[in-house]
């Protein structure tokens, strides 16, 4: 039996890899049952390679998942909670700009509650000011579009019940970067979403794939926006 299972999409992070599966295992308390689910996303460098070599001598705590093509940031966090068998379940980013020890904080967070309906999510501290306006515009936008407050929605990790996840994010989920906000929308409508701060980073290696460049954060921000409008129309129908 599985206490919690990480999942950690991994697309073009090469580099980083030695760092995500050192610190992951520095992390993990006495105990706790864990699995770290490491998906190579499509990558198109040697992430793959990287990641099994780094876990050779691991492998009771890390799980390997294959995604040939990478179809969206979503998609590769789904295919980790597919083969997912814990019975809360969380998902993080590989870039490190937050700790992975913030899941256990976040776990330790949803033991407290002891509600299957709760989310636990990151909170950012010490942003830069761009970024932070981004989000805080893209926030401001779903709130009245969806009528639910949600705030700091691309914030890592999110961790959830297996319940939560049969229930809204095992089919129809968005397989791109509109998962966040999808995710947080149904735990604010149907539960609660408990937030905790966490420390924001610099990246160690390469550029942020959501939203690096003023260029690709604005694509992002249009894409996330348009699956806004989709989620106003789908509520609406329903």
């Amino acid at each position: 039996m599985i206490d919690l299972s990480l999942v950690i999409p991994c697309y073009n992070e090469e580099l980083n890899i030695p760092l995500i599966v050192q610190r992951c295992q520095e992390i993990v308390p006495e105990g706790l049952r864990m699995e770290i689910i490491l998906v190579n996303n499509g990558s198109k460098d040697n992430t793959g390679e990287a990641i099994k070599m780094a876990i050779t001598t691991t492998k009771k705590l890390f799980v390997y998942c294959e995604v040939e093509t990478n179809i969206g940031y979503g998609h590769g966090i789904l295919s980790g909670l597919a083969i997912a068998k814990g019975n809360v379940l969380a998902w993080t980013h590989a870039d490190m700009q937050t700790d992975p020890e913030d899941v256990i904080k976040a776990y330790r967070l949803y033991q407290s509650r002891k509600d299957s309906m709760v989310m636990v999510k990151g909170s950012r501290l010490n942003r830069a000011f761009v970024p932070s306006f981004f989000t805080w515009g893209m926030s401001m936008i779903a709130t009245v579009m969806l009528g639910e407050q949600l705030e700091d929605i691309g914030a890592q990790p999110k961790l959830f019940s297996r319940s939560f996840y049969q229930q809204y994010l095992g089919k129809n989920a968005p397989s791109d970067f509109s998962l966040d906000l999808y995710a947080m929308y149904y735990a604010k409508k149907y539960g609660t979403i408990l937030t905790f701060p966490v420390y924001f980073k610099t990246r160690a290696f390469g550029e942020a794939k959501g939203g690096g460049s003023l260029k690709t954060r604005i694509k992002v921000t249009k894409r996330v926006l348009d699956f806004i409008f989709e989620l106003r129309k789908k509520i609406k129908a329903n």
